[in-house]
């Protein structure tokens, strides 16, 4: 073989091995890592995947959601509000997140915000769960 065609072949083959590391794991990837560190109580990794899933793309709901539940977690009640605040803004028929979001300010001791957020919660999925049955008949 040509020794010119060698030191080519292995500088595309190293090229692509070397790309192959570099690459990143997706948002969701990210997330599904955290959920399932999550599942198995490892708290501090589930924080880390979601971080980063939400570093990856700041538009992830699911990582913000999965963010504020960890925060939750941790009694970090005011980046949690935060974290739920960032999902809701980001989509704001996500009733889960209103949910957990007044269920943070319950936490926080705030119970005219957490009716508010209940109240709204119960709207959403009154609403959702309209639309399902309409959907299933």
């Amino acid at each position: 073989m040509n020794p010119l065609y060698q030191k080519c072949l292995a500088i595309v083959i190293i090229g692509l091995f070397l790309t192959q590391c570099g690459k990143k794991k997706s948002s969701q990837a990210y997330v599904q890592e955290g959920i399932k560190y999550s599942n198995q109580g490892h708290y501090d990794k589930a924080k880390e995947s979601f971080l980063k899933a939400v570093e990856e793309d700041p538009k992830n709901l699911a990582g913000h959601y999965g963010l504020g539940g960890i925060h939750n977690l941790e009694k970090q009640y005011i980046a949690a509000e935060k974290a739920f605040k960032s999902t809701i803004q980001l989509d704001p028929t996500h009733y889960n997140a209103w949910y957990s979001l007044g269920f943070t300010y319950e936490l926080m001791g705030k119970t005219k915000d957490a009716e508010i957020s209940y109240t709204k919660y119960h709207r959403l999925k009154k609403k959702m769960d309209s639309i399902m049955n309409k959907e299933k008949h």
